[in-house]
């Protein structure tokens, strides 16, 4: 794995001030050759299972750097893959060969930070899309990855916001011909993912942030949506903490409750904190970062693995 060095071509973190020491950057070498960017934050005193931290869909991991350093002060190392397309990663931006190429690419994150933290599973995080891509992969391929608790936030598992009727069937009528059309991602009102000013004028100002997405990306996110609604009731066993916005503009949280208590039989312990979608960019971001510790305690406890 080749190590190369942080600088601003990653992309300024949202809550810089809220890091400490900034992450290791390395490249995640996948299956099909891509190389992906890992970030990786060292627990001071590791004691706990590492965690591997899903971004969002317009997202990167420098979004949610605040709480990763906030999960590794408590013990536990956090490994954030930038999904293939995303971030400052190589081209083609927005784009994705298929469903199971993105859940092998989580398969391969997840293999990286049980060796590099010699440990016998992970914890498994996810904000927003990369919560319905985590809750994805617990439920079709938990049988064959260790994973000791799933964490989601805000999870985009029935979204409120939706692509036009007019982009769906652009989508459908490009996916033979010209897969990798881009199409307009219909998140870019800064005002959706937070109340806060100054982190909307960051939403503005970041040059990484993924704004259009390809035809054939668009069609994968609809098959994760096919996977988790002919999943099995019960399908996921995983301790399950399902995270929630309680202003959140982006989720339907009442329908992603009915959802998440039928892939987990119930089991899926709920917390609701006061926020818009993007708990990270709140004011005070702590009570998400302490969520999301008591989050992997409850996974721990409640033996996942």
């Amino acid at each position: 794995m080749k190590i190369v060095p942080l600088c601003d071509k990653t992309g300024r973190p949202a809550r810089e001030d809220l890091i400490g020491s900034r992450p290791l950057r390395e490249t995640l070498p996948l299956g099909d050759g891509y190389e992906a960017g890992l970030f990786i934050h060292r627990a001071p005193d590791p004691r706990g299972l590492p965690v591997v931290y899903l971004h969002g869909v317009q997202s990167h991991p420098a979004w949610f750097f605040a709480s990763a350093a906030a999960v590794a002060r408590s013990g536990r190392d956090v490994y954030q893959p930038t999904r293939r397309g995303s971030g400052a990663g190589p081209e083609p931006r927005g784009d994705a060969p298929s469903a199971r190429q993105l859940l092998a690419d989580v398969a391969a994150a997840c293999a990286v930070a049980r060796d590099r933290s010699q440990a016998p599973a992970v914890h498994l995080a996810g904000v927003s899309w990369g919560g319905k891509l985590a809750a994805a992969f617990v439920a079709t391929c938990a049988q064959r990855e260790p994973v000791a608790s799933l964490t989601l936030v805000a999870p985009g598992i029935v979204p409120r916001v939706d692509a036009s009727t007019a982009t769906k069937l652009g989508v459908a009528a490009c996916l033979l011909v010209c897969p990798r059309r881009r199409f307009a991602i219909p998140l870019n009102d800064p005002a959706l993912f937070t109340d806060n000013e100054p982190m909307r004028a960051y939403l503005r100002a970041d040059q990484y942030r993924l704004h259009r997405a390809t035809a054939r990306f668009l069609y994968v996110s609809r098959r994760l949506d096919r996977f988790l609604a002919h999943a099995a009731d019960g399908a996921i066993r995983t301790p399950t903490t399902l995270i929630l916005a309680r202003r959140d503009r982006i989720i339907d949280n009442a329908a992603t409750r009915t959802a998440m208590d039928r892939l987990t039989d119930g089991r899926a312990a709920t917390v609701e904190l006061d926020g818009a979608h993007t708990l990270e960019f709140e004011p005070d971001p702590t009570p998400l970062c302490d969520a999301l510790v008591a989050a992997l305690r409850h996974g721990e406890n409640a033996g996942g693995v």
